[in-house]
């Protein structure tokens, strides 16, 4: 997989977005691992470049799949919510596989943008503050979550420093049963990940618990 170029721009005007002259360097050979499920839904894996596991364990990457978590040549490797764009909706004229390494190489990229798009950032317990944003082409240290005490005048705090990007498009979010049953038709593949249609797994648990039988 080869990610060569591109841009990103915002949808309510013609200049160019913030992140633009961040994204240098941008063509990166990515390697990815594609591990096919008897009873469920493929997982991905980023090889190179290496999707860090403190991505997944402290929630500052918006889509990694920590249930997924694989030991790979000694290392931890978090997966990839490679659905989290197209919420778990599918084509039925495309062929699922096709669809999912388009929705693969979608992710890879975004992630590639979240990479050269970093912040250091800081937690006090109530918001968020930016501590550092690199120029373009600034080295980025790769470095996991630190949490510390910082003295006040009010007395001693605990902050927490990090790297976080920018991801764009849609965001993986949670899904109600509600939400469910509007995006997701019966024939269609379950949210779930098994390898079994939504009207024939959860449709009916979800129908039941919001009262309704049909």
């Amino acid at each position: 997989m080869w990610v060569s170029a591109g841009s990103i721009r915002s949808s309510a005007t013609k200049e160019q977005h913030w992140a633009q002259p961040l994204l240098t360097g941008m063509d990166v050979a990515c390697e990815v691992m594609v591990c096919p499920q008897a009873d469920g839904m493929p997982r991905a894996y980023l090889l190179s470049p290496r999707f860090q596991p403190y991505f997944a364990d402290t929630a500052i990457h918006p889509h990694p799949r920590a249930d997924h978590t694989i030991l790979h040549e000694g290392q931890l490797l978090p997966g990839l919510c490679v659905f989290s764009s197209a919420e778990m909706t599918f084509k039925d004229d495309i062929n699922f596989y096709t669809q999912f390494l388009d929705q693969l190489t979608q992710y890879v990229a975004k992630h590639l943008i979240w990479l050269r798009t970093r912040r250091l950032c800081r937690w006090n317990g109530t918001g968020v503050t930016v501590l550092h944003q690199p120029s373009p082409g600034e080295a980025i240290p790769e470095q996991a979550p630190l949490a510390h005490w910082m003295q006040l005048p009010s007395g001693r705090i605990r902050v927490i420093d990090f790297w976080s990007g920018y991801w764009p498009g849609k965001a993986a979010r949670a899904a109600t049963p509600r939400e469910h049953l509007r995006l997701i038709k019966p024939r269609q593949r379950c949210w779930c990940g098994l390898n079994k249609t939504y009207g024939e797994c959860h449709r009916p648990i979800e129908l039941s618990a919001l009262g309704n039988r049909h």
